[in-house]
């Protein structure tokens, strides 16, 4: 026999099971959260992008994979934060090491200080991404039945399955000795530091800081390394300041590639690279050199504009010029 109560409560699981299914079905599409943090791998939101959503975590970014094989640690150079996200971001796998919090986007991180001279550009190997958590509000049935409001919470996304890909292995460790050592791995170094990244969980960074430690490092001549690498940014030798200032960062632990990368960074650095980079592509594709209007024009591009060497080259020779030469 029905009674009205058995009747109402027959809705009730009617309506409690409706709305189940339609969040059932809505999960599936469920669209990106609007509170997220996308990390870029060059300054400006530019590059390769990682995005994170609220309430989730990349405890070591070396597993995970860009694009183009190459692993998320130490690639990270901006970071574009949306919504109520914050992020917070270590200098070491397991959310370890320098911690930094961020609450607003950041263009480029060479801007945020580490302390004693180093920055959190490209120097990120773990996030966490907070934020309110998400739901989804089922609206109340028809006003014929008892006014009903179900909240679940959104389901937690599958389990990431991350695959260490041998080739991205061996470039993190050839980075690791060019960064290091300014060469490439020998076999030996090769096969020693694969186990130690594959089977122990090993970070680029602690292949970075273990290489610091060799025998070779040690005997690495600072002021011939800061010399060579003048020359190959600047086109100079070092003047005695500079000289002095990248001895006491060799000092304080500096790397090789860490001194090339702050001198490109330089004024000096940027302005060389812009020259050098227009005046090899009009040789390259043009057999000849620069004009001063193409120069011009290009410099301005690419100083203002951000214009790559890439879309510089595609510029050339998309020209009639080129075209012609080509024939």
């Amino acid at each position: 026999m029905k009674t009205p109560l058995n009747r109402f409560v027959f809705r009730l699981c009617a309506a409690l099971c409706g709305a189940l299914a339609l969040l059932a079905a809505r999960a599936a599409d469920a669209p990106l959260s609007p509170d997220r943090v996308t990390f870029y791998t060059e300054p400006n939101y530019r590059g390769d992008a990682l995005t994170v959503e609220a309430g989730a975590a990349v405890a070591d970014l070396a597993r995970m994979q860009r694009p183009g094989g190459q692993p998320w640690t130490f690639a990270v150079s901006s970071v574009r934060i949306e919504g109520a996200a914050k992020a917070v971001v270590y200098a070491a796998a397991g959310m370890s090491g320098d911690r930094l919090e961020l609450t607003r986007s950041i263009p480029d991180l060479y801007a945020e200080g580490r302390g004693q001279g180093a920055t959190w550009d490209r120097s990120i190997a773990s996030v966490s991404v907070l934020g309110p958590k998400p739901a989804v509000v089922v609206p109340a049935p028809a006003p014929a039945q008892p006014p009903t409001v179900v909240v679940v919470p959104r389901p937690a996304p599958p389990p990431v399955i991350v695959r260490i890909d041998p080739r991205a292995v061996d470039a993190a460790i050839h980075r690791a000795f060019r960064e290091v050592l300014n060469r490439s791995a020998d076999p030996v170094g090769l096969r020693t530091y694969r186990d130690r990244i594959v089977n122990q969980g090993w970070s680029e960074e602690q292949v970075i800081r273990h290489l610091q430690r060799s025998d070779e490092a040690r005997g690495i001549d600072a002021t011939a390394a800061i010399t060579r690498i003048y020359r190959e940014v600047l086109g100079r030798d070092p003047d005695p300041h500079g000289l002095g200032h990248y001895r006491g960062k060799w000092r304080d632990g500096w790397t090789q590639g860490r001194i090339r990368d702050d001198l490109r960074r330089s004024r000096e650095g940027k302005n060389s690279y812009i020259q050098n980079a227009i005046t090899r592509a009009y040789r390259e594709l043009l057999g000849r050199e620069p004009d001063p209007a193409g120069y011009a024009n290009y410099e301005k591009l690419m100083r203002e504009k951000g214009l790559s060497e890439r879309d510089l080259r595609a510029s050339i020779m998309s020209g009639d010029e080129y075209r012609q030469r080509r024939r």
